[in-house]
């Protein structure tokens, strides 16, 4: 299983990438939300109906800009991969909230997964094998050691307090986002049972899935890899090993 990680441009370059997308990979493309407000709002017209009432529902302006570009992105690249118009498209969602592609065919075999902090987005996308991504400012949070309290297990908690001080912080997110990621895979969301899946923590180590509540032996057929990101930010993606 390979795995490419690819900064989205507008360009035909970048949709010309999406569409090489190969059964034996997975492909994870990180974006910038536009600065301009102008920009955002063009891309409102290549969502659905539904989405731009969605939309419109943000009281907030930040979380409605981030839905409307990191929407407009997930059309234009699934577009690009099945080769049909993205304003075509049309989503179903699993009982926990998980997109899926009503599309009949090959189409339904493209698996994906949107998360977005900040001005960042990420999309993770697969043919037939389940992906999932999470990104989180690393400076989001205060309490975040109370957090780990309540979501890490009692060898994740040894792992992070054995580190030094300066880079538990980074450590907790790393986590945070690698738990996620499988949750999103999977379609869970989330759950109490947080601490039953462990991962390893450590900056700059492989990451790991050592286990999950059905046990370790299910892990195994996982994979999890970090997302490059800027500095401020910890992110990873999840993928079935295993189709």
């Amino acid at each position: 299983m390979q795995i490419s990680f690819r900064e989205w441009e507008d360009s035909a370059c970048s949709r010309r990438a999406a569409a090489s997308l190969g059964r034996d990979e997975a492909q994870v493309w990180v974006a910038t939300l536009p600065a301009n407000e102008a920009s955002v709002t063009a891309l409102a017209g290549q969502l659905s109906p539904e989405e731009r009432d969605r939309a419109g529902r943000f009281r907030v302006s930040e979380p409605r800009r981030q839905f409307v570009f990191g929407r407009a992105l997930l059309r234009q690249l699934l577009g690009a991969c099945l080769k049909v118009e993205p304003a075509t498209l049309g989503f179903g969602y699993q009982p926990r909230g998980k997109p899926f592609l009503l599309q009949s065919g090959l189409a339904g075999e493209l698996r994906f997964n949107l998360a977005h902090s900040g001005r960042i987005v990420a999309i993770a996308l697969a043919w037939g094998r389940e992906v999932g991504v999470d990104v989180e400012s690393i400076r989001r949070l205060d309490d975040w050691p109370l957090l780990a309290e309540r979501i890490f297990s009692s060898r994740e908690l040894c792992e992070l307090h054995s580190l030094p001080k300066p880079q538990q912080r980074e450590a907790f997110f790393n986590g945070w986002t690698r738990k996620e990621a499988w949750l999103k895979a999977t379609g869970e969301g989330l759950t109490d049972a947080l601490p039953a899946i462990e991962v390893t923590l450590a900056p700059g180590k492989e990451p790991k899935l050592l286990g999950l509540p059905t046990g370790p032996e299910a892990a195994r057929h996982w994979a999890l890899r970090v997302i490059p990101l800027p500095p401020d930010f910890a992110g990873a993606v999840a993928f079935k090993c295993e189709t």
